[in-house]
């Protein structure tokens, strides 16, 4: 069955938590409370703020469900229930260009074996600007063939090899082989779980362009059990996929979910290329930001979060829930994952301005 969110009710809603919960957190600043958080690093005033936020939630959303705010249903899979929300934010997606990605393979000579830095200038130098112009070389005419085939076919995994043996992770050439996907087989993909590998995954958070806008769903694990059905739910919805967008889900996200797909004995390689933004926002922002978390880039970007808790505190909120028999805390997750999602998007869009379409 599937329910829609009332739109109104959720604005009022989201207004209620952000004034109770700032006004439960000036009080509480006149009677602190012992520091009793084991997540580091989390600064006492971020974590008495979401201990109001969370006792906020508790109260606005008792006896409610999660299709009471979310659009969303429940379908039935083979291991299980499980629950999809989505909705489609008031967010452009991101498309990036093929042409500006064909532009960076043609001029880069480099991608050919053989071919360093000094002969790329000579050849240049030469009258040999782009590997079209290579196409009658007797040494190189038969690699510039097969490049181009590739640029022909969007053949993404032999482009990724190609550039990945010669260039580093975070050039801007890797980036722009973005543009040789559809917009439609791109997906930004998110997870939140309960701590080590070990653990379990307790949301998975997507979104994809469609139609014109950008697609948010979450695929929730309302209870320990449904683990399993909600990651085959994940692996349907990466056969539309041809790439990943990610942030430290190189090192993080996607080893993770092949993890958990292993502990379950299903099939847990995930062969898609994956677009980390986390090496080109060091390779764009590490003059001017003093790390680069995820909260710290956003705020360079001017994103603000409504509702809000830091990532260290997921598990603290997610075992709340599952306490309480209330969504309140699961809320929270939903809504810091969603704006993780929102983040890469707009994180993206800054990178191929300043890395990709800058280098050209």
């Amino acid at each position: 069955m599937i329910h829609k969110m009332p739109g109104r009710g959720w604005e009022e809603l989201v207004r209620r938590v952000q004034e109770e919960t700032a006004r439960r957190y000036r009080e509480n600043l006149l009677r602190p409370r012992p520091f009793h958080s084991v997540w580091a690093p989390l600064t006492v005033s971020a974590y008495e703020e979401a201990h109001q936020l969370k006792n906020t939630l508790l109260q606005e959303c008792a006896g409610r469900s999660l299709l009471d705010f979310y659009s969303g249903e429940v379908h039935t899979t083979e291991y299980g229930p499980v629950l999809s929300l989505w909705e489609t934010p008031p967010i452009k997606p991101f498309i990036p260009e093929r042409e500006v990605g064909e532009a960076w393979i043609m001029q880069t000579l480099r991608l050919l074996h053989g071919i360093g830095k000094a002969t790329e200038a000579r050849l240049k130098l030469s009258g040999y600007v782009t590997l079209r112009d290579l196409l009658f070389h007797p040494r190189w005419a038969w690699q510039v063939e097969r490049i181009l085939e590739a640029v022909e076919r969007r053949d993404l995994h032999t482009l990724n090899h190609l550039v990945a043996r010669w260039f580093p992770v975070s050039h801007p050439i890797a980036l722009a082989l973005l543009g040789f996907v559809k917009p439609e087989e791109i997906v930004f993909l998110d997870i939140e779980t309960l701590g080590l590998y070990t653990e379990a995954v307790i949301l998975i958070g997507l979104a994809y362009p469609q139609n014109g806008v950008l697609l948010v769903k979450h695929l929730v694990v309302r209870e320990i059990a449904e683990e399993l059905p909600v990651l085959v739910a994940l692996l349907k919805e990466l056969q539309r996929a041809k790439a990943l967008v990610t942030y430290n889900g190189r090192a993080f996200d996607v080893n993770f979910i092949q993890a958990r797909l292993r502990y379950y004995d299903l099939p847990h390689k995930i062969d898609l290329p994956n677009f980390d933004l986390l090496p080109f926002t060091r390779r764009c922002f590490r003059e001017s930001l003093p790390n680069c978390r995820l909260e710290t880039v956003e705020k360079a970007i001017s994103v603000e979060r409504t509702i809000n808790i830091p990532s260290a505190l997921v598990p603290e909120f997610y075992m709340e829930y599952l306490r309480e028999k209330n969504v309140g805390p699961l809320v929270a997750i939903i809504e810091h994952n969603r704006q993780d999602l929102l983040s890469l998007v707009l994180i993206l869009r800054k990178l191929w301005e300043e890395l990709v379409m800058r280098g050209l």
